[in-house]
């Protein structure tokens, strides 16, 4: 029995509560891979802001961050008499396509980052110091929520543009939809308002949805008999028949803004087309631009406008997480961990052999002592009898 009693005791596992100070991230993630959910690091601070350890660096749409969007661009292509040209040639539209491109990355690169403030002001709560993949994945997932968010917010304001346009059909001063009749008779101007005739005389922007290709053609509106209009004397495959020059991945359609978000810019990748914009816009000569290097990659060629929009116009949108400094600004000051002690079998049976032979040595001592003191003791009897006896 006693033997049981003390193997029971051996053998029963034995917990202890160790604790560990001076937490950095190699440590914490030593103890975590040893230890796992045994591990306990609680945070000095609670409540940590993204914008303590999270950087978020964007990188926009080339076409944003080119000349293309510059004023010296757009005041380039700007032409006084531009609304002489009729609706299919790039002259007429040119400068306000690239006004309102330079307005739409505008827009976009403001709304990202007020977007950026968001998620700066965005805070991790945590008890417990998280592990670097699990601040990664609370971090990704926060913002792929604002992300999304992002992407639907800004094309439905444009989507909201176009809707409002077209339903109230507002007349836009480029002469896409239609264009002024201005007639002088009997001392009087009268002006009206004329559908602009597209393709053949049975398609009206009142009535169809268009896109057309732009380039350069050598017709133009015309004024006789005190109207201005463009001349429909000509057959419509004529219109298309006297152009002298395309502008790959521009059009035009009844609104300016359904126009240009189907654009998909590939003019403005292609050497040969800009050489073409450069003999019909004389003042593009007049700056001083290295023609050569503002060729856009061609990464993003035939990526239509609209497309681009979806996406805010962000080329690249990196996340980079500084888990060094979120765990700074945990401040964990300890972390605690339990292990349980088993004993070696071993150990066990060296143990019990030890107890066995200093249980002999000492049962042996016992008995012998044992043994010694009852012969002193009868010894001692038989001389007191013995004394008795002789009195």
């Amino acid at each position: 029995a006693f033997y049981v009693l003390i193997m029971a005791t051996v053998m029963n596992p034995q917990t202890r509560l160790i604790t560990v100070s001076n937490i950095t991230p190699t440590l914490f993630d030593h103890l975590r891979s040893n230890y796992g959910q045994e591990l306990s690091c609680p945070c000095s601070t609670i409540s940590v802001p993204y914008k303590a350890f999270v950087s978020n660096i964007i990188s926009l749409d080339p076409v944003c961050t080119s000349i293309f969007t510059s004023e010296q661009w757009i005041e380039a292509l700007y032409l006084p008499n531009a609304s002489a040209y009729i609706m299919f040639d790039f002259r007429a539209t040119a400068s306000s396509q690239f006004e309102l491109l330079a307005a739409l990355c505008s827009f976009s690169n403001d709304t990202i980052y007020q977007n950026i403030d968001t998620i700066d002001g965005n805070q991790l709560i945590n008890v417990q110091l998280l592990s670097e993949d699990q601040v990664q994945s609370q971090v990704n997932s926060t913002i792929e929520v604002i992300r999304g968010n992002l992407q639907t917010q800004v094309p439905s304001i444009v989507q909201f543009l176009q809707i409002a346009t077209q339903s109230n059909s507002f007349v836009s001063a480029l002469n896409t939809a239609s264009y002024l009749l201005i007639r002088f008779s009997s001392n009087k101007y009268t002006i009206g308002v004329q559908p602009e005739i597209t393709v053949d005389y049975n398609q009206y922007c009142e009535t169809e949805s268009i896109k057309l290709p732009l380039g350069f053609y050598s017709i133009s509106y015309i004024n006789h008999s005190g109207v201005t209009y463009f001349d429909n004397g000509y057959d419509a495959s004529q219109k298309f028949s006297n152009i002298s020059e395309t502008v790959s991945g521009f059009f035009n359609a009844c609104y300016p803004l359904d126009a240009f978000l189907a654009s998909t810019l590939n003019c403005l990748y292609d050497g040969s087309c800009f050489k073409t914009l450069l003999k019909y816009f004389p003042a593009l000569n007049q700056t001083n631009l290295n023609w050569t290097a503002s060729i856009l990659p061609s990464s993003q060629k035939d990526v239509s406008v609209n497309d681009r929009l979806s996406n805010v116009f962000i080329d690249q949108w990196s996340i980079h997480i500084n888990y060094s400094q979120y765990v700074t600004e945990c401040a964990p000051s300890i972390c605690t961990y339990t292990i349980t002690d088993r004993t070696n079998f071993s150990y066990t049976i060296s143990l019990l052999l030890s107890l066995y032979g200093g249980l002999i040595i000492l049962l042996r001592f016992i008995a012998s002592s044992v043994v010694n003191v009852a012969s002193k003791l009868k010894f001692r009897s038989t001389i007191i009898n013995n004394d008795h006896s002789n009195i």
